[in-house]
């Protein structure tokens, strides 16, 4: 029965419309892969030498143990921004005489050949051969492979349980986050050591074999934890009614005593909640917010200015770059719907620059615990924060114009180049340049902090002047809207 589901699901990806389309990029992706299958092999074959020369008191096997709660950890992360989950279409298989169950266990069982599963044993199987056999053994060796597959396989079946749960209860997935955010915050601040932990459980694993059962028994779990949800969740009615009551709860009243730019509002954040690709691009916002431990747990970095400014720039304006580049291509469906409703095209810019703000200022008190790093890390982000406010979301605004590309809002985001062109690059080089430009007289005169001050005052500027600015992008907008209306009638 799994032959014919995956034989059918392989028949209906190729006579998919978009297969021919996709073509090209899946072809681009293959090479990316090859070249990262590579990278990793040679990682696997010479990472016992890269150890010896960076820990030369400490064996390589006992270094590499170090860090594997540790990736563990940052694969379970990106493996939330990244892997898509596994899908299939149950409606034409209901009436049929197939078991639900072995629906679910295709479902799950068709996830485990992916490239984040598959292509760390690149590095793994070489590393095992290199250092782990010639200390414990062939025997040994394939327990401790095995116990680092089946952790890899939890993570799998983590991330689709809680993905799962993002829409029906959130609040899971975010105690989650929670879990490996603390974590992470605690081994900073060596409250415990996670490296230390690391290297007692895979050595005891080294020393005790059996030990390989634990990871099984969890892996057992998570499987079975979503077996179940997927069985109570197979239905297409319940499915329906769960539709029904979200659309119906959604109600966002206290919007309309704005008028028509806080209905627009509305409309928008409605298009996020029922959209899985609008969804995700705020999910990788979420998860950017951790992506200032990386600089700022290096006295390297924090020592300097520059590099802060771009941290500053891009965590703070993370929900704004990630959504803002594709303004207002998420209204590609109904644009033309837009263009007959006596709204203005100022009304309209002026809802996304309100939607900019609040998620800007939420994001910069949410990343005040960079304090704890220091002074200057808090006023650099403070200063960020008005000049994404002012300036990067009239730049955001201004490249909108360019944006007629279609989008399916009903894909994630994860390996998605739909309406990724040259000016999404184009566009990050005022925004992220432009402080750098402002800072660096003021460095060349050491005097680092008037160029933050510089920085700031280049935000207030523009959230002084932004109703002149909001009206120059408006008839920006206005001269392109029936280019941007044919460019969304493509598909």
């Amino acid at each position: 029965m799994f032959g014919t589901l995956l034989n059918l699901q392989l028949k209906q990806a190729r006579r998919s419309p978009a297969y021919q389309k996709s073509l090209v990029v899946n072809i681009i992706l293959g090479f990316f892969i090859i070249y990262f299958a590579l990278l990793f092999l040679s990682l696997g074959f010479f990472g016992h030498k890269i150890l010896s020369e960076i820990y030369p008191d400490q064996s390589p096997l006992v270094s590499f143990n170090s860090f594997l709660l540790i990736y563990f950890l940052i694969d379970l992360v990106s493996r939330f921004m990244l892997q898509d989950l596994p899908v299939l279409a149950i409606q034409p298989y209901l009436h049929l005489p197939v078991k639900r169950n072995k629906l679910v266990h295709f479902v799950l069982l068709r996830s485990i050949p992916s490239v984040f599963n598959l292509l760390m044993l690149l590095v793994f199987v070489p590393f095992m051969f290199r250092a782990v056999v010639p200390e414990h053994g062939t025997g040994i060796a394939l327990v401790w492979l095995t116990s680092l597959l089946l952790l890899t396989f939890i993570n799998n079946f983590i991330l689709i349980y809680f993905k799962r749960q993002l829409t029906s209860n959130p609040k899971l997935t975010l105690l989650l986050a929670l879990a490996v955010g603390g974590l992470m915050l605690l081994d900073y601040l060596h409250v415990l050591s996670l490296r230390q932990f690391s290297v007692a459980a895979f050595g005891a694993l080294l020393q005790q074999p059996w030990l390989v059962v634990v990871p099984l028994l969890g892996l057992i779990g998570v499987y079975l934890l979503n077996y179940r949800f997927l069985m109570q969740h197979l239905y297409p009615e319940e499915i329906y009614v769960k539709k029904v009551s979200a659309v119906e709860g959604n109600d966002m009243a206290f919007l309309n005593r704005f008028g028509d730019t806080g209905k627009l509002i509305a409309l928008e954040l409605k298009l996020i909640w029922r959209h899985k690709r609008p969804k995700s691009m705020v999910m990788i916002s979420a998860f950017l917010l951790f992506y200032g431990l990386i600089f700022y747990t290096n006295k390297v970095y924090l020592e300097g200015w520059g590099m802060l400014i771009f941290v500053g720039i891009f965590v703070t304006g993370s929900p704004m770059f990630n959504y803002g580049q594709f303004v207002p291509a998420w209204q590609s469906a109904h644009y033309d719907a837009l263009l007959t409703r006596p709204i203005t095209t100022y009304q309209y810019v002026k809802a996304k620059y309100l939607m900019f703000i609040p998620s800007i200022l939420l994001v910069t008190v949410l990343t005040l615990p960079y304090a704890l790093f220091g002074s200057k890390v808090l006023l650099i982000n403070l200063a960020s924060c008005l000049f994404n406010m002012g300036v990067n979301s009239i730049v955001v605004l201004y490249f909108a114009a360019l944006n007629k590309d279609r989008l399916d809002l009903s894909n994630g985001s994860a390996f998605n180049w739909q309406g990724v062109g040259a000016s999404k690059f184009v566009m990050m080089l005022p925004m992220i340049l432009g402080p750098v430009a402002l800072f660096l007289p003021f460095s060349f005169m050491d005097i680092p902090q008037w160029g933050i001050f510089a920085i700031a005052l280049a935000g207030a500027l523009g959230l002084i002047f932004h109703r002149q600015l909001l009206q120059l992008m408006a008839k920006r907008l206005e001269e392109r809207k029936y280019t941007l209306a044919a460019g969304f009638r493509q598909h």
